[in-house]
């Protein structure tokens, strides 16, 4: 054995659990938000829904009430299905208006409300109990970790350009520990305990408006009186052995990462090839290639309920880098979603309503294991490593294995990097080396097994947790 396997067998150990109920998070304290959902007589649905409230106060530049929201789901054992809560391009587009990728003309309809409340149709507790933790933690104050001070240095130009009063750059040079109080977040969050999915509709969307018109933007109220969640049908593919994989449909990536595994089985091609194409077919390039504004969460119960839910503010961090006086950091999906330069009428051409195309996607896989279902963040990097590990699964790897894989990863230029041992033909790709778990994945598995049991994993390279309950 070499000096790694301990280490990598504690790694495993720690970041894979077994229980009767189950979630994972991006961060601890909202992993532990959705066990005290389960031990309040809360289901998979109450779990994932308190954990994501956790954390868009502990990752506001990643994911929030103004961003969007994707998940795949199965209550009591039936059929996988998928919601898209994703918003559109601002009625303005019709009368003249131009997007652009950053800033307040680069904002769309927020999606997560609408979202949100949908997955709360399928929940038993009241919404007031699943936002409690994350208004405590708003109200109190959260901790900067050393993984969200780095990506607030990342975005400290783009934040000094649009919101260099907003209160993430109140504290001159915060140390991890330091504590932040969000109370505008955890007043928003309070609204949106009663009006759900109508929290834009009155003094926050106007507050929302007035706030961006002044820089520019043109959001109106009538755009944020959309509701764009909907629930469907998957996109899926059998593959051999009579395996199935179900992923989100367009507008997400879901279709793609069907595509790719259907292909690499059938073809025997190495993944960053397979995924190289398909990237230039969607047009990727371009696009951040870093871990971006987004997060997940995943949750399953003992009832045969299991959701993975992928919210966020579209990408650099901090999303469009406007951040309103109360916290709320603002999408822009569409900025970064359409392509700005293609004609009128093309599928990737901004137009008022109509929904952009984004990376996001969740994906769920029935083999004789039993069905997994995950995702992760990872801006164009979400494909790759659900391609990744899809693959791992497909070949027998567990759950903890699966995630403490070696990764490879593309940025937005087409050059590849890759982790010690990453599964990519390296005379073709010609990756740049680096340290084992220096990727920045967040993948998050949850399982219900064969035999009935339950288990989850949660990628350890940047803190992810995953809590179980006997």
């Amino acid at each position: 054995m070499s000096d790694l396997d301990p280490a990598l067998a504690r790694l495993q150990e720690s970041c894979g659990v077994r229980g009767r109920q189950a979630v994972t998070s991006a961060v601890a304290q909202a992993a532990s938000a959705g066990i005290v959902a389960f031990g309040r007589g809360g289901n998979a649905f109450d779990a994932a829904l308190a954990a994501g409230f956790v954390e868009t106060i502990a990752l506001p530049m990643k994911c929030g009430l103004a961003g969007d929201v994707v998940a795949l789901f199965r209550i009591r054992g039936g059929p996988v299905q998928a919601l898209l809560s994703i918003g559109s391009g601002a009625a303005s587009l019709a009368r003249g208006y131009r997007l652009e990728k950053l800033g307040p003309r680069s904002v769309g309809v927020p999606g997560a409300p609408d979202g949100y409340a949908a997955l709360h149709g399928m929940a038993r507790l009241d919404l007031p109990q699943l936002i409690a933790p994350a208004v405590a933690a708003a109200t109190a104050g959260v901790r900067w970790s050393a993984n969200s001070l780095g990506y607030l240095s990342e975005a400290r130009e783009l934040l000094g350009r649009w919101s260099p009063d907003c209160v993430y750059l109140a504290q001159t040079a915060p140390q991890p520990g330091a504590v932040l109080a969000l109370p505008g977040l955890a007043a928003l969050l309070a609204d949106f305990a009663t009006t759900r999915s109508e929290l834009f509709f009155g003094a926050p969307g106007q507050r929302l408006v007035a706030e961006l018109a002044a820089r520019g933007g043109f959001l109106d109220e009538s755009d944020l009186r959309i509701r764009p969640a909907r629930l469907c049908a998957p996109t899926e593919v059998t593959l051999q052995g009579g395996r199935q994989l179900f992923a989100t449909p367009a507008p997400t990536h879901g279709q793609l990462l069907t595509d790719a595994i259907a292909r690499i089985e059938r073809t025997g091609e190495d993944g960053a090839t397979v995924v190289a194409d398909l990237r230039r077919v969607a047009r990727l390039a371009g696009l951040d290639g870093r871990d971006a504004g987004t997060s997940v969460v995943t949750a399953a119960d003992d009832e045969g309920n299991v959701v993975v839910v992928v919210h966020s503010n579209s990408f650099p961090r901090f999303g469009s880098g406007v951040v309103l006086s109360n916290g709320l950091v603002l999408n822009n999906r569409p900025g970064r979603g359409f392509d700005l330069q293609a004609p009128a009428g093309s599928v990737y051409a901004p137009a008022p309503g109509k929904t952009p195309p984004t990376t996001l996607h969740a994906w769920a896989l029935k083999d004789p294991q039993g069905t997994t279902f995950g995702a992760t963040p990872g801006g164009i990097n979400q494909l790759p490593w659900n391609v990744q590990m899809v693959s791992e699964l497909l070949r027998g790897k567990t759950l903890a294995e699966a995630v403490t894989s070696p990764r490879w990863a593309v940025d937005d230029a087409g050059a590849y990097s890759a982790e010690p041992g990453a599964g990519i033909d390296a005379a073709v790709h010609a990756p740049r080396p680096i340290a084992a778990f220096r990727l920045r994945s967040v993948q998050q598995l949850v399982r219900i097994a064969s035999d009935g049991g339950l288990e989850a994993a949660a990628d350890p390279r940047t803190g992810a947790r995953a809590s179980a309950l006997y």
